[in-house]
């Protein structure tokens, strides 16, 4: 028993949207014209309703109608999450560009290794006479010597 008072409560939002969608209700109403004058098509011409191209439209027709009433009175399908994947590649990109950014507008070089505390600098060029001639290299990023 609580089997069907159970399956007449899940019945319940379906009349309810038959009883208040004008759309329903007006293909219902077409479908069913359409089959009554199906039928009399049929009852008029007997054997020779095989042959009768208004009456396949009319029943068509009918189908059709019966359809678009059912898909509209079914529940609305769960909408789907599309995009997901493609906002987080979106937002790691955007954060590596943003890490990008911050390290070329504080002077680091691309190539400098994070927590060594310097980065360093190709070997400069020797002079003529033989001797080498260092230059420093640049100061981490964040630490100065003036002010």
């Amino acid at each position: 028993m609580a089997k069907k008072t159970k399956q007449a409560k899940s019945a319940i939002p379906y009349f309810q949207r038959l009883a208040q969608d004008d759309y329903i209700q007006g293909q219902l109403r077409n479908a069913a014209s359409r089959l009554r004058e199906a039928s009399t098509r049929v009852r008029r011409k007997r054997g020779r309703a095989v042959e009768d191209k208004k009456l396949y439209a009319n029943l068509r027709e009918a189908a059709t109608s019966l359809r678009k009433a059912g898909s509209r009175l079914q529940r609305k399908p769960a909408p789907k999450r599309r995009g997901r994947k493609a906002a987080a590649a979106a937002v790691a990109a955007s954060g590596a560009a943003l890490l990008l950014w911050r390290r070329k507008a504080t002077g680091q070089p691309d190539y400098a290794v994070e927590g060594a505390g310097q980065s360093y600098a190709p070997a400069a060029s020797t002079a003529g006479d033989g001797a080498s001639q260092e230059t420093p290299s640049p100061e981490p990023p964040g630490e100065s010597t003036g002010n």
